[in-house]
C-alpha cells in the first residue's frame, strides 16, 4: 500500500530503515516542523530552540530537485508529499520565492492524473486510493494557500473515488476489484471531506461508523491513524471526543523514551517495528505521521460546525 520500497529484515529492528527516497524522506521530515508553525524564516522572537535553518535546508533541497515542469523526481507518492510541504511553507510565510515552485508542483500533479481520475506511482498510471489521498491533500493545500487549482482534477478524483467505494459508502478499496479495508476507507473518507461532502452525507456517516469499529489500539498502522484521526477531527462532536484521548494517549505511550543506552539518539521517535507500513517507510515515516497525528489540532481547522443532532444520530447507529 504505502509502496515506497522495502527494507532488509535486519533493518526492521532498532534503526527502522525503509526505502531510500530522499524526496519523500525530506517532505516527511519537514511536515511536522511546518505543522508546529516552524518555517524557513527566522522567528520574530527568539524561541528556546530554533529550527528555521533546518527547515530552510529541507526546503532548499526539495527546490533543488524540482524540474521545470514541477516534478520533484521521486515518484507520485513523493510528489504529493513534497507539494504539500512547499504549499504549507508558502501558506505560512507568503514567501514569493516559493510561490512558483508550489504552483509548478500542483500543475505537475494535474498533468499526471489518469483519465480515470486517479494517480499511482508514475504519471498517467491508473490510480490507487493511497496515492490519490496524497495528491488530493496537495491540491487542497494549494487551494488553501491561494494557488491556482482548477476544478477538473478535483472532480476527477471524485470520479475515481466513486469507482472504489462500496455501494453504501461504508468502505473504500485500494483499486477496483480489491477488498475494502479500514486504512483505505480512512483515506477515501478524508478525500471526500476535502472534496465537499457535508457531515450529513449518509455515505460519509456510514464510512465514519466503519472507522469506529477500528478505534485507537485496534490496528498496528500509523498510516491508518493519520487519516482516520483527521476524519474524526473534522466530524467533531461525540465521535471526536471518544477518539481523541485514546489516540493521543496511545501515541504518547509508544514514543521512544530514550531508555535504551545503545540507541539513545532515537529518543522522541516512534519505532516502525510491527507497524503495517514500517518496513517501507521506516522510523522516519512512522515518526512523522505520529507527530502529524498529534498536531491535528494545529494543522487543520475542523471543516464542519459541531451539530449535536447529527452526532447523536451517528452514535445511535451500530
Amino acid at each position: 500500500m504505502l509502496d515506497m520500497g522495502s527494507c532488509a529484515p535486519s533493518a526492521r529492528g532498532c534503526a527502522g530503515k525503509g526505502m531510500s527516497n530522499d524526496i519523500a524522506g525530506t517532505a516527511f521530515g519537514l511536515l511536522p516542523f511546518l505543522g508546529a508553525g516552524q518555517t524557513h524564516q527566522p522567528p520574530k522572537e527568539k524561541p528556546p530552540v530554533e529550527y528555521h535553518k533546518t527547515v530552510r535546508a529541507g526546503i532548499d533541497f526539495l527546490l533543488s530537485r524540482q524540474n521545470a515542469d514541477g516534478d520533484f523526481g521521486g515518484g507520485m507518492y513523493a510528489q504529493g508529499l513534497a507539494a504539500i510541504a512547499i504549499c504549507e511553507a508558502y501558506a505560512l510565510t507568503a514567501d514569493a520565492k516559493l510561490k512558483p515552485h508550489a504552483q509548478r508542483a500542483l500543475d505537475f500533479i494535474r498533468t499526471a492524473q489518469h483519465d480515470g481520475g486517479g494517480w499511482r506511482y508514475k504519471p498517467k498510471e491508473a490510480g490507487d486510493t493511497s496515492v490519490v489521498g496524497w495528491q488530493v491533500m496537495a491540491l487542497k493545500s494549494g487551494q488553501l494557500a491561494g494557488l491556482n487549482v482548477p476544478k477538473e482534477p478535483l472532480d476527477g478524483a471524485g470520479k475515481f473515488l466513486d469507482s472504489v467505494m462500496t455501494s453504501d459508502g461504508s468502505g473504500y478499496k485500494y483499486t477496483e476489484g480489491t477488498p475494502a479495508s479500514p486504512t483505505i476507507t480512512a483515506v477515501g473518507l478524508l478525500c471526500r471531506q476535502y472534496l465537499g461532502w457535508t457531515y450529513k452525507n449518509p455515505k460519509l456517516l456510514a464510512g465514519v461508523n466503519t472507522l469506529k469499529n477500528s478505534p485507537p489500539g485496534a490496528l498496528n498502522s500509523i498510516y491508518y491513524y493519520y487519516y482516520a484521526t483527521q476524519v474524526m477531527h473534522h466530524m467533531q462532536g461525540d465521535i471526536w471526543d471518544a477518539w481523541n484521548p485514546k489516540m493521543r494517549d496511545s501515541l504518547i505511550a509508544k514514543q521512544d523514551k530514550g531508555t535504551d543506552a545503545k540507541h539513545a539518539h532515537q529518543k522522541g521517535s516512534w519505532s516502525p517495528v510491527n507497524d503495517a507500513n514500517g518496513p517501507q517507510g521506516g522510523r522516519l515515516m512512522v515518526t512523522s505521521l505520529s507527530i502529524l497525528t498529534l498536531e491535528v489540532y494545529y494543522r487543520h481547522l475542523p471543516l464542519y460546525r459541531r451539530d449535536l443532532g447529527v452526532m447523536k444520530e451517528m452514535e445511535a447507529k451500530p
